[in-house]
């Protein structure tokens, strides 16, 4: 039964021992007759009896759990706020226990006046990226003897998500063919902006099409044709598999991935983020990237955790909308033929670039095959890169 479960958790090792001093002197002085038995388990049994009443009841404080922000990127200051009050004329706690990552931080509440608060603050940790869970709040009532202690939940968990690190990138940097203004296609459309030329009319042609003016000059219809303007939607696909990775070379990825799709979104471009595939037989796993916030909320929580390095995410992402440009993100430990096998892996008339995270290494730039090998020894590599021209 749940009370009884209650009641067996608030005793203490030094309450356990008054019990079996009870029953034990109760059971001696009955079998025996020893007097200093009965003295000893009426003793045990009166400081039982007198720590019941300091454990029940009302709770002693209310507490309430805020952060100074739900989201940081990864370094960033990030507090927690405990705002303790005292609601009745019951005595107030000492302190107050507040669970920070499965460790306790103590916080000292001082005298209060009823209905009075106070608030606390908790410096928390991002040095990492992640999630952070923050609380509960516990307050620990016992009695003067240590016999019985009971710990009150005042409050419910908060979660800080820890978002890699990122920066800012020029406009149009995330993207290599700009739209409708940038690059064309060779072939030709019946249905776009940009002009080009015009031909005889076929049968099936759309009669708006015609070009009624040229073609009363020169006697026979002709239907105007277009150059395709190729949107720069962005794939970018980020290797999960730890044998690609050496130290922090993984976060070092993640801060290129989240810097790139920040830079899409920023530049309204479609976005296509995916990760290593589970298994030979399944595509590339989609990461969510339809928001900022969901893009970094999801990368927080990404982990090198697949089998399957860069080459096989390439491969496996053939079926998701590539657009004009693929990023390929792996780690410093991917060979020269693997990073070949990737950006021979897109498909025809994607530009791939791809771009190896190596914590502490020069920057550099090469070519590999038909792709762009760029490698970067910290973020802001990257952001100086394209400052000084897009890989083309």
């Amino acid at each position: 039964m749940r009370w009884l479960d209650v009641v067996r958790r608030s005793v203490t090792p030094w309450g356990w021992a008054l019990v079996a001093t009870v029953a034990v002197g109760a059971v001696v002085s009955r079998a025996l007759g020893w007097t200093e038995a009965l003295v000893a388990a009426v003793a045990a049994g009166a400081l039982i009896a007198g720590a019941v009443p300091w454990v029940v009841g009302e709770r002693w404080a209310r507490a309430r759990i805020g952060l100074s922000a739900e989201r940081v990127p990864v370094g960033s200051p990030a507090l927690a706020l405990v705002e303790i009050s005292r609601p009745t004329r019951a005595l107030t706690p000492r302190q107050v226990d507040l669970d920070v990552g499965g460790e306790d931080a103590v916080l000292d509440i001082p005298p209060l006046e009823v209905g009075g608060t106070v608030l606390r603050s908790v410096p928390l940790d991002t040095s990492r990226r992640g999630l952070r869970t923050i609380g509960p709040a516990t307050l620990l009532r016992t009695d003067p003897f240590g016999v019985l202690e009971r710990r009150h939940r005042l409050t419910d968990t908060r979660t800080l998500v820890v978002h890699p690190r990122t920066v800012r990138l020029p406009g149009g940097a995330a993207g290599v063919v700009r739209d409708l203004d940038g690059e064309a296609a060779a072939e030709r459309t019946a249905d776009d902006v940009s002009f080009h030329s015009l031909r005889e009319y076929a049968p099936g042609d759309d009669r708006r099409l015609v070009h009624w003016r040229s073609s009363a000059r020169y006697g026979e219809l002709l239907v105007r044709q277009f150059e395709p303007s190729r949107r720069a939607d962005t794939l970018i696909v980020v290797s999960t598999d730890p044998d690609e990775y050496d130290g922090d070379d993984f976060e070092l990825a993640l801060s290129l991935v989240g810097t790139l799709g920040l830079a899409s979104l920023a530049d309204r471009r479609g976005l296509r983020v995916v990760e290593s595939p589970r298994s030979d037989r399944s595509g590339a796993e989609p990461v969510d990237a339809a928001t900022r916030e969901r893009l970094l909320d999801a990368l927080a929580v990404l982990e090198p955790t697949s089998d399957h390095g860069i080459a096989a995410a390439a491969r496996a992402s053939r079926g998701v909308s590539a657009g004009s440009v693929a990023w390929l993100i792996t780690g410093s430990r991917a060979s020269p033929r693997t990073l070949r096998t990737a950006s021979n892996g897109m498909p025809s008339g994607v530009v791939s670039v791809v771009v190896r995270a190596a914590v502490g290494a020069v920057p550099a730039r090469s070519r590999l095959g038909d792709a762009d090998v760029v490698t970067v020894g910290a973020v802001e590599d990257l952001a100086r890169g394209v400052r000084h021209g897009a890989p083309q």
